[in-house]
């Protein structure tokens, strides 16, 4: 039962929670990327001191 396909993209259960997994990974590490470019421009920016 857990090898049946799901909905209209054709991925298991287990399968979908694996990408669901890295898309949440990927998206965290690209926050954390951009937060710490947002503030090295804060830091350095001499137009917003």
């Amino acid at each position: 039962m857990a090898d049946e396909k799901v909905g209209p993209t054709g991925l298991t259960v287990a399968e979908s929670e694996e990408i669901h997994r890295h898309l949440i990974q990927g998206t965290q590490i690209f926050g954390m990327i951009a937060a710490f470019a947002h503030l090295l421009a804060y830091i350095y920016s001499p137009w917003l001191k």
